[in-house]
């Protein structure tokens, strides 16, 4: 009875000391990176994301049938949603 108690006590420190491994290491990290995701398509819309500076992300929609690229990105100051720019494709893609 006495040998099963030691080792349920021994796993009991193992893991607790593998948790707080991951707890430190977890706070220790501080880099955290977006990157550019797959775009995706609905409907007349084409989404996709990426980085504008190293702590702001920002959605690209087109819009397929006006052939128009609006930017935006989260504010985090009001809590909204601004527009960066819109640009006309066609327009763009003729230059």
């Amino acid at each position: 009875m006495r040998n099963t108690q030691n080792i349920t006590i021994g796993l009991l420190v193992v893991t607790a000391v593998i948790l707080g491994a991951m707890l430190l290491s977890a706070y220790t990290t501080t880099h955290n990176a977006a990157y550019a995701d797959t775009p995706v398509k609905g409907g007349d819309y084409i989404l996709g994301t990426g980085a504008w500076t190293d702590k702001t992300d920002v959605v690209y929609v087109i819009d397929v049938a006006t052939r128009r690229l609006v930017v935006y990105y989260a504010n985090i100051n009001n809590n909204a949603v601004d527009l960066v720019t819109t640009l006309d494709l066609e327009q763009e893609f003729t230059r």
